[in-house]
């Protein structure tokens, strides 16, 4: 699908930007962090760059996966940039600055297609809080991943505590939030916050093992598995459970799994 011509204006002008670097590779879509001096602090001119990078992707039918990387190896992100929100009125915070990175990671959140978060540094605050509305997280042995906001009189804003909580349970995202203390990879994975920590010299390997792998899942599957996760996190389970399983049903790529398993062999999704 070829973008509008706005669109296509707004994707030149974002692939200049110091901010972020974003490229579509076969099936994969990758958006790279780029604000490494910064560590990669959000700030809404960041925050736009991003929401137009994923309506790139909204509007390129053959993205199977989404990566959300680092250019730095210290910092996937270190959270909201404090030098902009720092002097914003209580009345902006909420309604530009939260709003804003909210819209953002929701996007994210409710995209079709798989999206991968690799934290190749420590993932702080807001930089935590992106790599939580991605479906998967795949760190660095050497990241650390916290909620520091107590220390500077902030919450996690944009759905943190939220997200956090579905993911881990109150206890243990009590004691992210309100202590402050950033966890290591190790302990993150056990938590079920992290997939899996690698050596840095292993994640990009990793991650493109798991990009293979979801190319060759049925892409109405994964469309319509994403909603169905979305409602029974919501509570709308046994309705959701039927309206997927009729929807996927209909489609060609359940013809193809039925008869490539009658066959004994692998289904080719188109």
């Amino acid at each position: 699908m070829q973008a509008e011509p706005k669109l296509a204006k707004e994707f030149s002008d974002l692939m200049s930007s110091s901010s972020i670097r974003f490229h579509i590779d076969g099936r994969v879509a990758t958006i790279t962090l780029e604000r490494v001096a910064r560590h990669n602090a959000l700030s809404l001119a960041m925050l736009a760059e991003i929401d137009l990078a994923l309506a790139q992707i909204e509007n390129t039918r053959d993205v199977r996966v989404v990566v959300i990387r680092s250019a730095s190896t210290r910092f996937f992100c270190s959270g909201a940039d404090i030098g902009e929100w720092g002097d914003i009125d209580p009345e902006g915070m909420g309604s530009r600055f939260v709003r804003a990175g909210n819209r953002v990671f929701r996007r994210i959140a409710e995209l079709d297609v798989p999206t991968i978060a690799v934290l190749s540094g420590s993932a702080l605050g807001g930089g935590l809080e992106l790599a939580l509305s991605c479906d998967f997280r795949y760190a660095s042995t050497d990241a650390m991943l916290g909620f520091p906001e107590a220390s500077v009189g902030a919450i996690p804003g944009w759905m943190g505590c939220q997200r956090i909580s579905d993911l881990v349970g109150t206890g243990r995202s009590r004691e992210l939030v309100l202590l402050g203390e950033p966890i290591a990879a190790a302990r993150a994975v056990e938590w079920g916050i992290v997939n899996e920590a690698l050596p840095l010299e292993q994640l990009d390997v990793r991650v493109a093992e798991i990009c293979a792998l979801i190319q060759r899942r049925s892409s109405a599957s994964l469309s319509v598995g994403k909603r169905l996760l979305r409602m029974v996190e919501a509570g709308h389970t046994e309705i959701a459970h039927e309206f997927a399983a009729s929807v996927c049903k209909g489609t060609p790529d359940a013809a193809e799994g039925v008869t490539a398993f009658r066959e004994k062999r692998h289904a080719e999704f188109r």
